[in-house]
């Protein structure tokens, strides 16, 4: 829980649960499936972190599972996910998350480099990519051995 509070500071108890709730069900597993890609070698894997909306700008979720779906798409300014992605989504983040997905598909790399289990460059995609060489490594190393 340390490097939950260190990383939140100010967070109370709820957040720093949904935090490590996260981790379990969400985080730590897709870094065990890069891990386990980048070990074999056989073919390049990406990782990224969706950073937007700020948990402000829609009804405290923030950056919560599936809500780049409509960014992704180009469906942000649909009534039915306003509770999700609040009242102003950003068309900047829209595009910036549509064109990593079709740049991914396309040309089969989204922008930044390959995972690997020395650098773990993650793409974390707001209205711009900030590469992050293991973004939150004190958290991930907490679930060494764990899970």
């Amino acid at each position: 829980m340390a490097a939950y509070r260190a990383n939140r500071p100010g967070a109370g108890p709820g957040d720093l649960l949904a935090a490590v709730v996260t981790d379990w069900f969400y985080a730590v597993p897709s870094i065990r499936i890069a891990e386990a890609r980048a070990r074999q070698g056989t073919a390049n894997t990406w990782t990224y972190r969706f950073d937007h909306p700020d948990p402000e700008e829609n009804n405290r979720l923030g950056a919560c599972h599936g809500a780049e779906v409509p960014y992704v798409f180009g469906t942000i300014g649909r009534d039915d996910v306003r509770p999700r992605l609040g009242a102003a989504p950003s068309q900047a983040v829209s595009d910036q998350a549509h064109k990593v997905w079709v740049d991914f598909i396309t040309r089969g790399d989204p922008g930044w480099p390959a995972y690997d289990t020395s650098r773990r460059a993650t793409g974390l995609i707001s209205d711009h990519i900030t590469v992050v060489d293991d973004p939150a490594a004190a958290e991930r190393t907490c679930w060494d051995r764990i899970r």
